[in-house]
């Protein structure tokens, strides 16, 4: 995701990404429909410019959402998927998620509506756009859920991605309206293709961006906690509320690009609405 990457299509964004970058381990949406569930929004999400920046754009994301009972889902931050094994709590199956390009020019994501452009990246190049193939395996114990995603790029950074997920989630009724949360930590992974992608530099990089040359082993990238929560304002309109923090491990930190020009803090904080059909 362009910046938002890896935190909010891992995360959303989330969120993003995400991320999940982005924000998983979302709370089922409290509907009466049954079978088929589509939902469209859009959210405010405040959010690094790109994984390692320590600037901070404002973004206006689109969320649309479509989902078969607990088999079928189509979403930004999660992908495209199906549960091939659905019972006893455990949820297995392939999936297909799109991470957008990071460009160099432009330095941040193209959901940016607010906040200076970010030229960090100068003299790094870009990153295009990768589409993965993978896997999901989700188990749920009521009140927690644990799950672990594999992503293998094929185009864009080529690398291998894994992150691990612990939620714990719950309802609670204020005001005689139900709000459904879910909060947890996270641990994300990277291969060296993955990782020197988009933290590496290169001899033509450091030439380029006079940053000192660095080549990343595989290894953790970053660990956090992340926080979602949603009310119904009426039988179809929801608002969300999402938040997320990760520290950066030393495979990313220690790159010269966020050690000289970012940070290895990156927090998030976004609010969202969505219409369900």
């Amino acid at each position: 995701m362009r910046g938002f990457r890896c935190f909010i299509l891992h995360l959303v964004m989330a969120v993003i990404v995400p991320t999940a970058s982005a924000l998983s381990a979302e709370p089922e949406k409290i509907s009466t429909h049954s079978g088929w569930k589509t939902s469209v929004g859009s959210a405010l999400i405040i959010a690094p410019a790109f994984t390692g920046s320590k600037r901070y754009n404002l973004l206006a994301v689109p969320d649309i959402r479509v989902a078969y009972k607990d088999l079928f889902f189509a979403n930004a931050r999660d992908g495209v998927g199906y549960a091939v094994l659905n019972q006893d709590g455990w949820r297995v199956g392939p999936v297909i998620t799109y991470t957008f390009s990071r460009s160099e020019k432009d330095g941040g994501s193209v959901f940016r509506i607010a906040g200076s452009r970010d030229d960090s990246l100068r003299g790094m190049g870009d990153v295009p756009g990768t589409v993965s193939l993978g896997g999901f395996a989700e188990y749920d114990i009521k009140p927690y859920k644990l799950s672990m995603r594999l992503h293998k790029g094929l185009s864009g950074h080529n690398g291998l991605v894994a992150e691990g997920k612990v939620n714990y989630g719950g309802m609670l009724v204020l005001s005689g309206r139900r709000l459904v949360y879910s909060f947890g930590p996270h641990i994300k992974f990277g291969d060296q293709t993955y990782v020197n992608a988009y933290w590496g530099v290169s001899a033509e990089q450091s030439a380029r961006s006079g940053l000192a040359r660095y080549h990343a082993d595989a290894g953790v990238t970053a660990y956090g906690i992340n926080g979602f929560a949603m009310t119904q304002m009426t039988d179809s309109i929801s608002i969300s509320m999402i938040a997320g923090f990760d520290r950066l491990a030393s495979t990313v930190a220690d790159s010269p690009l966020v050690q000289i020009r970012g940070s290895k803090n990156q927090a998030m904080f976004g609010l969202s609405i969505s219409y369900l059909f």
